[in-house]
C-alpha cells in the first residue's frame, strides 16, 4: 500500500460574498496582487474587484463595454483583452495593476472575440479567436505581453480557431480544443517561457 498525502485544506466551506455590482454574462476574470477581478460582460464595462477578505470594490471601468473577452495576469498586471459589443469586435487591452489603476497598453494585433488567455513565466498570452468583420473568420494569432506590457507576436497556433480554452502547467502555456465553423478540434498547442 502507498500512502498519499493530498494536503487538503482544513475545510472547503462555501461562503457567499457581496454579489457583483451588475448582473451580466460572458464576462472574464483573473487575479492580480491581492485582488480577484471580474470584468466586462454583455452591455457592460464594469470591473468588480474582491480582496482577500472578499470585500468588493469597483475600480475604473474597462475602456470599452464588451463581452466574450479573455483575461489573464502577468507580473503586476491583470489584462482584459479582445471581446465584442453590438456587432463590433475589439482589439483593446485594459491593464490593471496591483493598486487597481487602469492603463491601456498596445492592443491585440487583431480584433477578436471567443479568444483564450493564460500566462507562462513573464508572458501573458492571448490566442485564437473569431472576427465579425465580413462574417465569421477564425484566427491562429497569438499575442504575448511581457511584464512591461510590451506586445510581441510569437508563432501562431497550429489551427485557426475560436471557443478554445487556455491554462498553464509548469513551464508551459497550453491552448486546447476550439472550433472553426463546423469543425471541432482536439489539438493542444504549448508555448514555453521562450514562446
Amino acid at each position: 500500500y502507498v500512502t498519499v498525502n493530498f494536503n487538503l485544506p482544513a475545510n472547503l466551506e462555501r461562503t457567499t460574498p457581496t454579489e457583483l455590482s451588475q448582473a451580466r454574462k460572458n464576462l472574464a476574470a483573473t487575479t492580480v496582487g491581492n485582488y480577484a477581478l471580474f470584468g466586462g460582460g454583455v452591455n457592460s464595462s464594469v470591473v468588480d474587484a474582491y480582496n482577500t477578505s472578499l470585500t468588493r470594490t469597483t475600480p475604473t471601468a474597462l475602456s470599452q463595454a464588451r463581452y466574450s473577452l479573455a483575461a489573464t495576469t502577468v507580473g503586476i498586471y491583470a489584462l482584459f483583452g479582445g471581446g465584442m459589443h453590438s456587432s463590433s469586435t475589439y482589439s483593446i487591452v485594459d491593464a490593471y495593476d496591483t493598486n487597481l489603476t487602469r492603463t491601456t497598453p498596445t492592443g491585440l494585433s487583431l480584433a477578436r472575440r471567443y479568444l483564450a488567455a493564460t500566462s507562462v513565466e513573464n508572458y501573458a498570452l492571448f490566442g485564437g479567436g473569431e472576427s465579425l468583420s465580413g462574417g465569421a473568420y477564425y484566427y491562429a494569432t497569438v499575442n504575448a505581453y511581457d511584464t512591461s506590457l510590451t506586445r510581441t507576436t510569437p508563432t501562431e497556433l497550429s489551427k485557426a480557431r475560436g471557443y478554445l480554452a487556455a491554462t498553464s502547467v509548469g513551464n508551459y502555456a497550453l491552448f486546447g480544443g476550439g472550433n472553426n465553423n463546423s469543425t471541432k478540434f482536439d489539438v493542444v498547442d504549448a508555448y514555453d517561457a521562450s514562446l
